[in-house]
């Protein structure tokens, strides 16, 4: 009996200790292609939890939220409104979740890995939140895309001086538009998100760049 009892409390210890990292949440950083005036804070939620409320940022990436869910809302703590449904995939504990501007209300996410092997240090993540294709080049990499996609580009083609000759473009009714032409600097511990959206303003397309350092990974002993 008595090894049965003590048989029982190290079962009991065991669990206890597996139990935080068995509901141990998600890890999640956020970044918004744009932000509505007076956004204020905001908190994830689901029917049972709520997270403590932050600010989404427009240029860097949010500090990583920790939530135990895998589908949850973004809510607006100001306005009391829904932002977005936000689904991450069954695998992975780490991920980085762009807002886009929705048509309809609030923000349309994407999801990637925030380790994405394929979006490395260099790279540029391009995505067309406009309502028509896009297209250029970075250095000696041309892309295209249609509206709603995205696609990470590895550049090549980097002058000596370390930029990209860099073109963008809109295809219009009237004809291809250069939307810039400039240079954007070589880099190893960046990796960089790039968004095509209509100015609400000028109702043109327009693009913005935000940049993320990729600390250098040392090596496993």
């Amino acid at each position: 009996m008595t090894r049965f009892i003590y048989i029982f409390l190290l079962c009991l210890i065991s669990v206890s200790h597996a139990s935080p990292a068995a509901s141990k949440g998600v890890e999640v950083r956020f970044l918004a292609a744009r932000l509505p005036n007076n956004l204020g804070k905001v908190v994830l939620t689901t029917a049972e939890q709520r997270s403590d409320p932050f600010d989404l940022p427009m240029n860097n990436l949010s500090l990583p939220q920790e939530f135990p869910a895998r589908i949850f809302n973004i809510l607006s703590v100001d306005h009391k409104k829904s932002l977005a449904t936000v689904t991450l995939p069954e695998e992975g504990k780490s991920f980085v979740v762009l807002l886009l501007p929705s048509s309809k209300q609030g923000y349309t996410p994407v999801v990637m890995p925030f380790d994405n092997p394929n979006f490395k240090a260099g790279d540029f993540y391009l995505h067309n939140n406009a309502n028509k294709t896009v297209f250029g080049y970075v250095g000696t990499s041309k892309f295209a895309l249609k509206p709603k996609r995205g696609d990470v580009l590895r550049p090549k083609g980097a002058r000596k001086e370390r930029f990209y000759d860099v073109s963008l473009g809109v295809k219009e009714a009237g004809g291809n538009r250069v939307l810039s032409m400039t240079r954007w600097l070589e880099s190893k511990h960046m990796r960089h998100y790039v968004f095509f959206y209509t100015d609400p303003k000028t109702k043109r397309v327009a693009c913005r760049m935000v940049e993320e350092f990729v600390p250098k990974k040392e090596p496993k002993p």
